[in-house]
This record gives structure tokens, C-alpha cells and sequence, in this order.
């Protein structure tokens, strides 16, 4: 059995439909499958019903954005029974009006600054939460010919036109979350500077996201010793977005007896 907890679709910046990306997870052979779009769970209701029709189990969550310290740490969460709280509909419905009057903002300083054209219309009619990585596949759809390189630069944190999204504290997140009775993973703790790891797994995750794509050598193993020492449950996930700075699908899985502990953690029976 293969199951992937970490995957984005168009509901935030992953590039595919939510029935693209269920159907590329049937071909892939992914049995069960989360969607955790960032700070949006939009897509879940209609992943999970076009799952059934497709056999692939959908796990209904989302990666919240968080900050601590300068670094970015994303919490990826899922729920009791599957079922998301309806309070965070309405936190995801702020989030989303939030990041598109930034995008708004951000947009019109990149056309001005870098003298280019960029199709507004396609980057709101294809996104639901406009992230800097939305913003990113619209300017190269607008300028097919442009440096990927430059494009990335536009919309990094070093750009002249970048504007920091508004995120809560991971501390404010994990409280949230506490609020909501979430399943709290650690995503991606590769991509955290080391000295910052301890205290911010101190704040109180479920899980640590110890198999992912982009692990240097022997970090898996590091991360499973470290949620092993905290009490701590491991996860894998891919974080495919569709995209050529991501991974496919099923690259980063567990198996059932990996997964197992978590179902239980979240009072879901195997018939989900």
C-alpha cells in the first residue's frame, strides 16, 4: 500500500485540478492520498467524493503557514473522523482574500519595475489562494520566452517587488490548531535550519514529515530517531505540485503499518 500525505493542487499552487491530480495518483498507484493545499482546504469536499469514484482514499487537510525566528515553518494538519471544522472554511476564506490583494500589490510592481506584461486574468481564474508560486507560473505563461531563472527572481524574497505575506507565528498555529483538534506534521523539516529545529518541534507537533523528496543523506533516519526521542509519530509526503521545482507524486510514501498509528491518532477506520 502506498500513501502519500503531502500534495497541492490548483486550490492553492499546485498546478493540476483536483481530478487531474486524483487521476495521476490512481495511475501512480497511490492508495491513499492527502490534499493539503497551503492554507486552504477548498479542494478536500470534492477531492474526497471524485476519490471514491476514481478508488483512491482521499485524507482531508491542509499546510498552514507559519513563521518562527526568520524561518518558515509549515504545518501540515489533519482532523479527527476526516472531517474539517468549519471554522476553518471561514480562516481559509480570510487567508485567500488576504494573498490576493498582495498578489494584487506584488503584480503591478513586477510590471512596472521589470517592464513586462502579465496576465492578471489568468493568474485569478486559475488560482484559489495566490501564493508567490501562482504568481510565479503566471509570468512564465505571459512571457513564454523569459529566463525561469529571472522569473523566479522576480517574485523571491530579495526582489525589489516582494511583499511578505501576512503569517501567523507557529506558535499562533499551533494553538489554532489545538483548537481545532488537528493532527499536527512538521513538513518538510530538511528545509529548517538545524539550530532552529528543537525549540520549534518544542512548540508541539503529532508527527515529523521524516520522509521527503529533498532529505540529505541519512536525514531520514535523523528524523525518525527525533520524533521516536519526542513521542513523536513520522510521516512521508511527496509535496508534489505539479511543477519542475517539486516532486512527483508517490516519490515520498509510507506504507500501512507506517500509517496505521496516525489513522488511530485521528479515529479513522479503515473504510475512510
Amino acid at each position: 500500500m502506498k500513501i502519500d500525505l503531502h500534495n497541492h493542487s490548483k486550490y492553492s499552487d499546485g498546478v493540476l485540478s483536483v481530478k487531474e491530480l486524483l487521476n495521476l495518483a490512481k495511475e501512480k498507484k497511490i492508495d491513499i492520498m492527502g490534499l493539503t493545499d497551503h492554507d486552504s482546504v477548498f479542494g478536500v469536499d470534492e477531492a474526497y467524493t471524485y476519490g471514491k469514484e476514481v478508488g483512491v482514499k482521499v485524507l482531508k487537510g491542509m499546510e498552514l503557514s507559519t513563521f518562527h525566528k526568520g524561518q518558515t515553518v509549515h504545518i501540515v494538519c489533519y482532523f479527527k473522523n476526516n472531517v474539517i471544522p468549519k471554522e476553518l472554511y471561514e480562516f481559509s476564506q480570510n487567508i485567500i482574500n488576504t494573498r490576493l490583494q498582495r498578489a494584487h500589490k506584488m503584480i503591478n510592481k513586477i510590471k512596472d519595475y521589470y517592464k513586462i506584461n502579465i496576465d492578471e486574468d489568468f493568474l485569478f481564474k486559475n488560482s484559489c489562494i495566490v501564493t508567490r508560486g501562482n504568481m510565479y507560473q503566471c509570468i512564465l505563461h505571459s512571457n513564454p520566452d523569459i529566463d525561469h531563472t529571472l522569473a523566479q527572481q522576480m517574485i523571491s524574497d530579495d526582489s525589489p517587488c516582494y511583499i511578505p505575506a501576512s503569517k501567523m507565528t507557529t506558535e499562533e498555529g499551533i494553538k489554532l490548531l489545538n483548537n481545532l483538534g488537528a493532527f499536527k506534521i512538521l513538513a518538510h523539516p530538511t528545509l529548517i535550519k538545524r539550530e532552529y529545529l528543537s525549540e520549534i518541534l518544542d512548540l508541539g507537533f503529532d508527527a515529523l514529515e521524516a520522509r521527503y523528496p529533498k532529505n540529505k543523506a541519512g536525514e531520514e533516519d535523523f528524523f525518525k530517531v527525533e520524533a521516536k526521542k519526542r513521542g513523536m509519530l513520522y510521516s512521508a509526503g511527496s509535496d508534489f505540485h505539479g511543477d519542475d521545482k517539486h516532486a512527483m507524486i508517490g516519490t515520498s510514501t509510507l506504507n500501512y503499518d507506517e500509517f496505521k498509528p496516525i489513522i488511530d491518532k485521528l479515529e479513522i477506520g479503515d473504510d475512510f
